[in-house]
């Protein structure tokens, strides 16, 4: 019997999926271990494969990996110390970043600290213009005197980031060559290699954050590699990245900027083929973990992306990833009362240590999950299928004592507060990533998975006047089952500016072939066969003077480029995103693009029998629940195994899986599908 296995590090567990040989999908549940992520993905791989016959990390052909450990650096500003080269006169370009400021009515705002300390941006004399001519050759002597200062400066990483470099990228190679020389085991980053694109900011600040990555994620993967194989795994470890896709263990410590959203893109290429199976072509995500509340959007059957991003303090991203907000609201996430006696919740999490206080270890602080369990809409007796016991009497103090008390309220009302305001919180942040791209919520089908994402959704839906809401089956494994169902992806991009009325197609044909080139390249050298490649154009637009520009897509190879078609198409994208269109304003290209897919093998979803006659199945058993806007109401008890397809379930009523709860209000019924995911609507 052989294998394919995924895992998902969150905050507070570690989510495992397992597909046999003959398409069986186990799904498995294991604490997280902050203190060293990898013991948690060790213990989790060995529980699911011994409970599955006793297999073993030997009998593994594909392991995927969701590795968070980019974005917690980043987060927690752990980093090596790293330098920058760059060209006379540019060193204070991250310190500068953009005149604009992002939140225009905030008189204590302050720009985030640059990534790289002034002292360790050196410059060095060169110059290339942006059409890619030499106006002053590199000076080697002091790139070798850079060298020794950051020698000396006892740098672990080097990003370089010349000016113009993506014109031409000559001057950036020298310089990386000499820094290897000179600075053995000291990782070199290239702009030219990272981001080829302009814009001197973002392209030096992406540059930065992969150099100053490299070594955290080089040294969490060789330790995990070499412990997965210690136990006998023979196949290459893969990881997941930001564009929905995954890439080599060797190809991740080259570029681990590519992997900072590598967890929540998993939830939402697991929502694109659940949504495909369920014929759903429009799908807002609600990932809810045990520290955040991941959203994305799937329109047209396809997930909406992205070019660039920012991440931790507001460093930019150039690297193409599903667009994806986040918010620090989960069942982790900690109540607290702020200088003015207001009730708030997170962004600050419980996470894995010392958890939520009903896990009884070592936690103080009251928590969402705190505030579920007191309003019993969580089974002290059957969270993770019995497997761990949840304190509540414990819950209870902490919300009575943190909050309650001091907001004169009773214990209820806090719990039920607590439970509203992140609820809010989740609503208005799906509000936004749907508004802000000119769609409308009711138009969409909210996909809420995560370990909490059952426990949230039909409030969250309500809120926002959806009308339909699917929770999945397995919702907190979903980014892991994704995991296993992604392709390997390269993209490549080119900065190519030209008003569009004045292309010369066979020199766009001709970039796109020398990306296309280099996307196969990287697909063939994962050991992936020719016919299972496809490989996608794009191109960035803007009207002629924004600073912005928007992602049109671009016919395939052997198709020339029609330039008024590819406005128009731009004009009708900036118009629905925008509220408007200037057709007759000209249009500028500014960015080519090549998406190279690796096409693999999907995972099968289960599927369960229809119950005939179709009938409301009995409950295992039913308690009293506290249910938004109706207070205590007798509820109805489901366990998740005894579902079957077609069954409806009137509200307000609890489904039990022994990962997670799902929860549907009064006036609200549910129906389970062919695949046993719970489909939510409201009565009439």
């Amino acid at each position: 019997m052989t294998y394919r296995l995924a895992a998902d590090i969150g905050g507070t567990f570690t989510d495992l999926v397992l597909v046999d040989g003959e398409g069986a999908v186990r799904v498995h549940k294991t604490p997280s271990t902050p203190r060293d992520f990898t013991q948690g993905i060790l213990t989790g791989a060995e529980e699911i494969l011994s409970d599955h016959d006793g297999g073993n990390l030997g009998d593994v052909d594909l392991f995927v990996h969701g590795a968070t450990v980019v974005l917690n650096a980043l987060l927690q500003l752990d980093l090596p110390r790293t330098g920058l080269v760059t060209t006379r006169g540019f060193r204070d370009v991250l310190e500068i970043m953009r005149t604009n400021n992002p939140r225009m009515y905030d008189l204590q705002y302050v720009k985030p600290k640059p990534l790289i300390p002034r002292w360790l941006r050196l410059e060095v004399t060169e110059r290339v213009r942006h059409t890619g001519e030499v106006l002053a050759e590199l000076a080697e002597d002091e790139v070798r005197e850079a060298a020794r200062r950051l020698r000396e400066a006892e740098v672990e990483a080097v990003g370089v980031c010349l000016l113009h470099a993506y014109a031409n990228p000559d001057h950036e190679r020298r310089v990386k060559e000499i820094l290897v020389e000179e600075l053995p085991g000291v990782a070199i980053c290239i702009s030219s290699e990272v981001a080829p694109e302009w814009r001197e900011f973002e392209r030096t600040s992406t540059t930065c954050v992969n150099a100053a990555t490299i070594p955290i994620i080089t040294s969490y993967l060789h330790r995990l590699r070499g412990q997965l194989e210690d136990r006998g795994l023979r196949r290459e470890l893969l990881v997941m990245q930001s564009n929905g896709g995954v890439m080599s263990t060797s190809a991740a410590c080259d570029w681990p900027a590519r992997t900072v959203m590598s967890g929540p893109s998993g939830g939402v290429v697991g929502a694109l083929a659940l949504a495909e199976a369920i014929a759903c072509p429009d799908v807002v995500t609600l990932d809810i973990g045990g520290t955040s509340s991941d959203m994305g959007v799937i329109a047209g059957g396809r997930a909406v992306t992205t070019v660039e991003s920012t991440v931790a303090e507001g460093w930019p991203i150039l690297a193409p990833m599903i667009e994806i907000v986040s918010i620090g609201a989960g069942g982790g996430s900690i109540a607290w009362l702020d200088a003015g006696g207001a009730l708030r919740v997170g962004p600050q999490s419980a996470g894995a240590d010392p958890a939520p206080v009903c896990y009884g270890r070592g936690g103080v602080e009251p928590t969402v999950t705190d505030a579920n369990l007191v309003l019993k809409r969580l089974n002290p007796d059957y969270f993770l299928g019995g497997a761990m016991q949840l304190d509540v009497e414990g819950s209870a103090a902490a919300v009575g004592q943190k909050i309650a008390e001091p907001l004169g309220l009773d214990l209820v009302a806090a719990a039920a507060g607590v439970v509203q305001i992140v609820n809010t919180n989740m609503s208005k942040a799906v509000r936004s990533i749907l508004i802000e791209r000119g769609l409308d919520p009711r138009d969409f089908v909210l996909m809420g998975f995560g370990g909490c994402g059952g426990l949230h959704t039909a409030a969250v839906m309500r809120e926002l006047n959806i009308p339909h809401a699917v929770v999945p089956s397995n919702p907190g494994s979903l980014s892991a089952i994704g995991m296993l169902g992604t392709d390997f992806r390269h993209d490549r991009s080119r900065t190519y500016v030209r008003p569009i009325a004045e292309l010369d197609g066979d020199e766009v044909e001709s970039v796109f072939e020398a990306l296309e080139q280099e996307a196969r390249n990287g697909l063939l050298g994962e050991g992936l066969d020719e016919s299972a490649l496809e490989l996608r154009r794009s191109a960035d637009l803007r009207y002629i003077g924004q600073e912005y520009h928007l992602n049109v897509p671009c016919p395939a190879a052997g198709e020339r480029i029609d330039p008024q078609a590819l406005e128009s198409e731009f004009n009708a994208l900036h118009e629905r995103i925008y509220g408007y269109g200037m057709p007759d304003f000209p249009v500028q290209l500014v960015n080519l693009r090549v998406a190279g897919i690796g096409f693999t093998e999907r995972p099968a979803l289960p599927t369960v029998a229809q119950r005939s006659p179709a009938a409301t199945p009995e409950p295992s058993s039913r308690r009293s629940v506290y249910v938004d806007g109706e207070g205590w109401m007798d509820t109805a008890i489901y366990d998740v195994e005894g579902l079957l397809d077609g069954d409806r379930l009137p509200g307000p009523c609890i489904v039990e899986d022994p990962r997670s709860t799902m929860l549907i209000l009064a006036g609200q019924y549910g129906l389970i599908d062919r695949f046993r995911n719970l489909h939510i609507h409201e009565e009439g």
